[in-house]
């Protein structure tokens, strides 16, 4: 886990949207999506439920992101 991954997530999870969070982080789309996916792998859990409305945190995405 980096600091870098960590503020992807907030800004995942303050804008709803993970293009939204790219432009935000200036960071192109695939590049986030690939941080968080890497993320989620390592600690084993789904951080947020993505859908065609927005990105939502998971029960353990809202835990790790209010840390």
């Amino acid at each position: 886990m980096t600091i870098e991954q960590l503020k992807y997530i907030v800004a995942i999870a303050r804008s709803g949207s993970l293009k939204a969070a790219a432009a935000e982080q200036h960071v192109t789309l695939p590049a986030l999506s690939q941080a968080l996916t890497n993320l989620e792998r390592e600690l084993n859990i789904s951080l947020f439920r993505r859908s065609r409305t927005g990105t939502t945190p998971t029960e353990e995405g809202n835990k790790l992101i209010q840390h």
